[in-house]
């Protein structure tokens, strides 16, 4: 983990050498590391959506079979076999968890006492954002992932919508996450989300033009 960190804060300050600026050397080190884990991102995502086929292959053959256990159990192992890779590609989230830590334990024990352009109402990024725009704009770019399963046109068949219940939830843990959080920490979590947003755009048109010649 040590080794992550220090050469995350190298990049750190390669950009901030580059730049000025700490606001947007935040942000330019966020995007670099989210460029290298996309390879992850998306393989883990075509393993959440056979997680999801895997699944409903399993509830067809619970109903198919209901009345013969012997046929069910069979049935059901063999499944799993076929279908054990698409269960160890989910586990590919688990390798970005270091990478994802070492960088907000970056950011938080940044020595800064300067302000960002990008924020021009707060004298230094390690103060909270009293008027509460940081946190509006996180709150915004976590519901944009969110609320895309929604949009006709980037909706996928092998995913099921969010619940109306879980997105309130998030938007709310999101405030509370914010709310007092130093706007480093802010720029950084707003930088993810909008990446991630733009990930979940195009891994669903491009789901969706393998729908459509299937």
């Amino acid at each position: 983990m040590n080794i992550i960190s220090n050469l995350l804060n190298s990049i750190l300050g390669y950009f901030f050498n580059i730049t000025g600026d700490f606001g947007i050397a935040i942000i330019l080190l966020t995007l670099a590391v989210r460029v290298v884990l996309i390879p992850l991102s998306f393989r883990q995502k075509f393993g959440m959506q056979e997680q999801q086929k895997l699944a409903k292959g399993l509830e067809e053959i619970k109903e198919k079979y209901k009345d013969n256990k012997v046929k069910l159990e069979s049935e059901t192992q063999k499944y799993y076999q076929e279908n054990s890779k698409s269960i160890l590609g989910c586990l590919t989230s688990f390798l970005q968890l270091p990478i994802f830590f070492a960088l907000y334990n970056v950011i938080l024990k940044m020595p800064m006492s300067t302000a960002t352009m990008l924020v021009p109402w707060v004298a230094s990024l390690k103060m909270a954002d009293n008027f509460f725009i940081i946190p509006t704009a996180y709150v915004i770019s976590v519901l944009i992932p969110n609320l895309l399963p929604y949009v006709p046109f980037l909706s996928i068949t092998t995913q099921a919508k969010i619940s109306k219940t879980n997105i309130l939830v998030s938007s709310i843990m999101s405030a509370i996450i914010t709310f007092k959080a130093p706007i480093a920490l802010g720029l950084y979590l707003i930088t993810t989300s909008l990446f991630s947003a733009i990930e979940e755009i195009i891994f669903r048109i491009y789901v969706r033009r393998r729908e459509l010649v299937a």
